[in-house]
Protein backbone atom coordinates (compact mmCIF):
# COMPACT_ATOMS: atom_id res chain seq x y z
CA UNK A 1 0.00 0.00 0.00
CA UNK A 2 1.49 3.35 -0.99
CA UNK A 3 2.24 5.78 1.77
CA UNK A 4 -0.17 8.68 2.17
CA UNK A 5 0.90 11.72 0.21
CA UNK A 6 2.11 14.71 2.24
CA UNK A 7 0.20 17.96 1.85
CA UNK A 8 1.17 20.14 -1.10
CA UNK A 9 3.14 23.32 -0.51
CA UNK A 10 0.96 25.92 1.15
CA UNK A 11 -1.58 23.36 2.39
CA UNK A 12 -2.01 22.57 6.06
CA UNK A 13 -2.07 18.88 6.95
CA UNK A 14 -5.49 17.58 7.94
CA UNK A 15 -5.64 17.41 11.71
CA UNK A 16 -6.56 14.25 13.61
CA UNK A 17 -9.79 15.75 14.95
CA UNK A 18 -11.00 16.45 11.41
CA UNK A 19 -10.12 12.92 10.27
CA UNK A 20 -11.89 11.50 13.35
CA UNK A 21 -15.01 13.56 12.56
CA UNK A 22 -14.97 12.29 8.96
CA UNK A 23 -14.53 8.69 10.16
CA UNK A 24 -17.48 9.02 12.53
CA UNK A 25 -19.70 10.61 9.89
CA UNK A 26 -18.77 7.98 7.28
CA UNK A 27 -19.49 5.13 9.69
CA UNK A 28 -22.84 6.64 10.60
CA UNK A 29 -23.70 7.31 6.95
CA UNK A 30 -22.75 3.80 5.81
CA UNK A 31 -24.70 2.21 8.66
CA UNK A 32 -27.81 4.26 7.98
CA UNK A 33 -27.74 3.80 4.21
CA UNK A 34 -27.52 0.01 4.69
CA UNK A 35 -30.52 -0.11 6.99
CA UNK A 36 -33.29 -2.32 5.72
CA UNK A 37 -35.79 0.32 6.85
CA UNK A 38 -34.49 2.80 4.26
CA UNK A 39 -34.29 0.21 1.48
CA UNK A 40 -37.81 -0.96 2.31
CA UNK A 41 -39.10 2.62 2.25
CA UNK A 42 -37.57 3.33 -1.17
CA UNK A 43 -38.82 -0.02 -2.51
CA UNK A 44 -42.35 0.76 -1.29
CA UNK A 45 -42.18 4.16 -2.97
CA UNK A 46 -41.02 2.41 -6.16
CA UNK A 47 -43.77 -0.20 -5.87
CA UNK A 48 -41.31 -3.13 -5.90
CA UNK A 49 -40.09 -5.69 -3.42
CA UNK A 50 -36.56 -6.35 -4.65
CA UNK A 51 -33.85 -6.96 -2.04
CA UNK A 52 -30.58 -5.03 -1.90
CA UNK A 53 -28.49 -7.79 -3.47
CA UNK A 54 -30.87 -8.07 -6.41
CA UNK A 55 -30.96 -4.30 -6.84
CA UNK A 56 -27.14 -4.21 -6.85
CA UNK A 57 -27.13 -6.69 -9.75
CA UNK A 58 -29.73 -4.70 -11.70
CA UNK A 59 -27.81 -1.48 -11.07
CA UNK A 60 -24.51 -3.01 -12.20
CA UNK A 61 -26.05 -4.47 -15.36
CA UNK A 62 -27.79 -1.24 -16.39
CA UNK A 63 -24.98 0.23 -18.49
CA UNK A 64 -23.79 -3.00 -20.08
CA UNK A 65 -24.80 -3.31 -23.73
CA UNK A 66 -23.61 -6.92 -24.05
CA UNK A 67 -24.30 -7.95 -20.46
CA UNK A 68 -21.77 -9.39 -18.03
CA UNK A 69 -20.52 -12.85 -17.17
CA UNK A 70 -21.34 -13.97 -13.65
CA UNK A 71 -17.64 -13.87 -12.73
CA UNK A 72 -17.30 -10.27 -13.98
CA UNK A 73 -20.47 -9.25 -12.16
CA UNK A 74 -19.22 -10.90 -8.96
CA UNK A 75 -15.90 -9.08 -9.26
CA UNK A 76 -17.61 -5.71 -9.71
CA UNK A 77 -19.86 -6.33 -6.74
CA UNK A 78 -17.07 -7.74 -4.59
CA UNK A 79 -18.95 -10.96 -3.79
CA UNK A 80 -18.44 -14.62 -4.64
CA UNK A 81 -19.72 -15.97 -7.99
CA UNK A 82 -22.03 -18.62 -6.45
CA UNK A 83 -23.92 -15.87 -4.60
CA UNK A 84 -24.32 -13.95 -7.87
CA UNK A 85 -25.46 -17.11 -9.65
CA UNK A 86 -28.17 -17.77 -7.04
CA UNK A 87 -29.42 -14.19 -7.12
CA UNK A 88 -29.28 -14.07 -10.95
CA UNK A 89 -31.38 -17.25 -11.13
CA UNK A 90 -33.96 -15.61 -8.87
CA UNK A 91 -33.96 -12.50 -11.08
CA UNK A 92 -34.33 -14.67 -14.20
CA UNK A 93 -37.40 -16.37 -12.68
CA UNK A 94 -38.86 -12.90 -12.04
CA UNK A 95 -38.18 -11.92 -15.66
CA UNK A 96 -35.83 -9.08 -14.67
CA UNK A 97 -32.59 -10.59 -16.01
CA UNK A 98 -31.94 -12.69 -19.10
CA UNK A 99 -29.11 -15.02 -19.91
CA UNK A 100 -27.48 -15.22 -23.37
CA UNK A 101 -24.53 -17.12 -24.81
CA UNK A 102 -21.22 -15.29 -24.71
CA UNK A 103 -20.18 -14.57 -28.30
CA UNK A 104 -16.49 -15.02 -27.37
CA UNK A 105 -16.90 -18.24 -25.38
CA UNK A 106 -19.79 -20.58 -26.13
CA UNK A 107 -19.32 -22.29 -22.75
CA UNK A 108 -20.12 -19.07 -20.92
CA UNK A 109 -23.20 -16.89 -20.73
CA UNK A 110 -23.81 -13.23 -20.12
CA UNK A 111 -26.48 -11.68 -17.94
CA UNK A 112 -28.41 -8.65 -19.09
CA UNK A 113 -31.40 -6.61 -18.02
CA UNK A 114 -34.76 -7.35 -19.53
CA UNK A 115 -37.17 -4.51 -20.28
CA UNK A 116 -38.99 -5.39 -17.03
CA UNK A 117 -35.66 -5.28 -15.17
CA UNK A 118 -34.97 -1.82 -16.59
CA UNK A 119 -38.41 -0.64 -15.43
CA UNK A 120 -37.92 -1.99 -11.90
CA UNK A 121 -34.52 -0.31 -11.70
CA UNK A 122 -35.88 2.95 -13.13
CA UNK A 123 -38.68 3.06 -10.54
CA UNK A 124 -36.19 2.40 -7.74
CA UNK A 125 -33.81 5.12 -8.97
CA UNK A 126 -36.66 7.62 -9.25
CA UNK A 127 -37.84 6.79 -5.71
CA UNK A 128 -34.29 7.12 -4.37
CA UNK A 129 -33.86 10.43 -6.22
CA UNK A 130 -37.10 11.74 -4.70
CA UNK A 131 -36.00 10.65 -1.22
CA UNK A 132 -32.66 12.46 -1.59
CA UNK A 133 -34.37 15.57 -2.99
CA UNK A 134 -36.71 15.64 0.03
CA UNK A 135 -33.79 15.07 2.39
CA UNK A 136 -31.85 17.99 0.91
CA UNK A 137 -34.85 20.29 0.34
CA UNK A 138 -33.85 22.66 3.14
CA UNK A 139 -30.22 22.94 2.00
CA UNK A 140 -29.23 26.01 0.02
CA UNK A 141 -28.58 25.09 -3.65
CA UNK A 142 -24.94 26.21 -3.39
CA UNK A 143 -24.36 23.78 -0.50
CA UNK A 144 -26.03 20.96 -2.45
CA UNK A 145 -23.72 21.62 -5.40
CA UNK A 146 -20.68 21.78 -3.13
CA UNK A 147 -21.72 18.56 -1.39
CA UNK A 148 -22.21 16.85 -4.77
CA UNK A 149 -18.77 17.97 -5.92
CA UNK A 150 -17.02 16.90 -2.72
CA UNK A 151 -18.74 13.54 -2.33
CA UNK A 152 -18.05 12.75 -6.01
CA UNK A 153 -14.40 13.63 -5.52
CA UNK A 154 -14.27 11.48 -2.40
CA UNK A 155 -15.84 8.50 -4.20
CA UNK A 156 -13.41 8.91 -7.11
CA UNK A 157 -10.46 9.02 -4.69
CA UNK A 158 -11.67 5.84 -2.99
CA UNK A 159 -11.93 4.11 -6.39
CA UNK A 160 -8.43 5.29 -7.29
CA UNK A 161 -6.93 4.06 -4.01
CA UNK A 162 -8.73 0.71 -4.23
CA UNK A 163 -7.41 0.25 -7.78
CA UNK A 164 -3.90 0.89 -6.47
CA UNK A 165 -4.38 -1.78 -3.81
CA UNK A 166 -5.29 -4.29 -6.53
CA UNK A 167 -2.12 -3.60 -8.55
Amino acid sequence: MPAPQPPQAGEAPTDDATIAAIETALYSLARRLRQAQLKDYISRQAGDDIDQAAMAILYTLQGEKTGLRVTDLAMRLGIDPPAVTRKAQQLERLGLVSRARDACDARASRLGLTPDGRQVLKRFLIARHQWLAALLADWPPSECRQFARLISRFADDIDHHLAQLDS
